[in-house]
């Protein structure tokens, strides 16, 4: 629907559009002059969205004391852009201008669609939401409501940044550390001249995938009852339980940064397990899989480094879904990879039920249990873990929280339209065929071709303020390092410098650890 019916002149002889009530967009004596007081304290921007385009002075006038900023600018439909870019010389000028991106409202999801791939916090820093005043006079409540559909973007986008704040420089340095346990997989495959690729012996069986929820202790019965019928994937948490029973574990899945996720393999060990290891995994896990002589498969839950170092593999590293960090999906996925017909999935509760947040056996069991004392036992400590944060019981009776609600949605989204199902806390589901990156324990990077493209990104990027897709391998140690130079406020330029510290930080950890591979 138009929002304009035409276009004036101002006294100055500037186009001015003018509203379908007859008021105009505009000063009707010198639009440029009015257009300087918009957002006048935005010095050193990088990212703005606009509602309202009108003539475009505003978001001119934006560009010219913010030269770097990135901005969306949101008008009622595509209708009303393609008059303004026809009628108004100042629109055409930032149609031409890649800093400027145009957004028609009344297309659903365009808007979201353009913060979530264009706005970068680790590198943009904070952004500023505005409207140009007659725009939104003249929108009413429709304006409200965009601002709404930007703030909900807005929040998934925080969430995934607040991730990448606590674990960016920990991804980094993981990263690194299993690319030189890769790179010793290399080294011994070539003085033996042999090559390990990844076979399944796995025809006829059903792909257990195997979580901790409480529920494992009494559904790992059907496994036990049959275990010929299954082939098993146990994700991290589920390993110390599954030796300790006794079971066959075919693979193991972790995804995990932390330190923690070491303690989940202080277990008997079988080198028959393939492991299956995100490159930003706990290194240490990688480092007693290379020890003991199992086999190792590393892969790229979504972080941009791993993302750019398997473009220099002679197969890309797996890229395996993970729903925003739950290594269960991450295991139901690469059973997906493997090409099983049917897969069962035990123990993922996504909830506490039975007063009890994981299984009997896990590594919270022994690790509460070491420090218990009269007054505050393992089940007090239980207790304070499942209450943290607040719970709701649902109809299953399990008590979850909004992180656990969030990774169930993901797993539903992930097997939607694959026949999933869930019958005595068992989720099963049946894949349907669809194109997957090659599983391989035989990445061959090319590391000398990789260390010289990450020693040249550096110098590249090394001037650079605004944002350039050659800095995606470095967003989630950007976010990291931004945190910690927060109050740093800007420089005589007006230039952020917890966004330059941030950057030249990620860089200089980088080239650190190239120099350590």
């Amino acid at each position: 629907m138009r929002l304009y019916k035409e276009i004036s002149r101002a006294k100055n002889g500037s186009e001015i559009p003018i509203f379908k009530s007859g008021k105009a967009a505009h000063s009707k004596y010198d639009p440029e002059r009015e257009a300087l007081s918009f957002l006048p304290e935005a010095d050193g921007l990088l990212f703005a969205i606009v509602f309202g385009v009108g003539g475009g002075y505003h978001i001119e006038s934006l560009l010219q004391k913010n030269p770097d900023c990135k901005i969306i600018a949101v008008e009622e439909s595509a209708e009303d852009l393609d008059f303004l870019k026809s009628a108004v010389p100042c629109v055409r000028r930032l149609f031409e201008n890649p800093n400027v991106i145009f957004c028609a409202a009344e297309i659903p999801g365009q808007l979201e669609n353009f913060i979530l791939s264009n706005y970068f916090p680790a590198c943009h820093g904070d952004l500023q939401m505005a409207a140009l005043r007659s725009w939104a006079d003249e929108e009413g409540s429709g304006c409200k409501k965009l601002l709404d559909r930007a703030n909900k973007a807005l929040k998934s986008l925080a969430a995934d940044y607040s991730v990448q704040a606590r674990f960016g420089g920990l991804w980094q340095k993981n990263i690194f550390c299993n690319l030189r346990i890769l790179k010793k997989i290399q080294e011994k495959a070539a003085k033996e001249k042999s090559e390990s690729p990844f076979e399944l012996r796995a025809k006829g069986k059903i792909a257990a995938v195997i979580a901790a929820g409480p529920t494992l202790d009494e559904t790992i019965k059907k496994i036990e009852r049959s275990p010929n019928n299954y082939w098993t994937i146990a994700t991290d948490t589920a390993y110390k339980i599954l030796r300790r029973r006794g079971l066959r574990i075919d693979a193991v899945v972790s995804i995990d940064a932390q330190r923690l996720s070491a303690e989940h393999f202080c277990a008997p060990f079988c080198k028959d397990t393939i492991f299956v290891l995100d490159l930003a995994a706990n290194p240490s896990i990688a480092r007693l899989a290379f020890q003991r002589g199992a086999k190792i498969i590393f892969a790229n839950c979504g972080h941009p480094l791993i993302s750019f170092a398997g473009t220099f593999c002679k197969r890309p590293f797996a890229r395996l879904s993970s729903g925003g960090g739950t290594v269960a999906l991450a295991a139901a996925d690469f059973a997906k990879h493997c090409g099983f017909e049917k897969i069962e999935i035990f123990g993922a509760d996504f909830g506490y039920s039975r007063g009890k947040p994981y299984a009997r056996g896990s590594y919270l069991d022994d690790l509460y249990r070491m420090d218990e004392r009269l007054q505050s036992n393992s089940e007090t400590a239980f207790c304070r873990l499942m209450f943290r944060t607040p719970v709701k019981m649902n109809a299953a009776g399990f008590l979850q929280n909004d992180v656990m609600l969030s990774y169930q949605k993901s797993l539903e989204d992930f097997f939607s339209g694959q026949g999933l199902s869930r019958k005595e806390n068992i989720w099963s589901a049946k894949p349907q065929a669809k194109d997957m990156a090659p599983l391989s324990s035989d990445e061959q990077l090319d590391f000398a071709a990789f260390k010289t493209a990450l020693a040249d990104m550096a110098k590249e990027l090394e001037n650079t303020n605004s944002f350039t897709p050659r800095l995606a391998p470095l967003l989630p140690g950007m976010a990291y390092f931004r945190t910690k130079t927060a109050a740093f406020g800007q420089d005589k330029d007006g230039q952020n410098i917890s966004t330059k510290t941030a950057k030249k930080l990620a860089l200089n950890k980088i080239l650190l650890y190239n120099d350590l591979i």
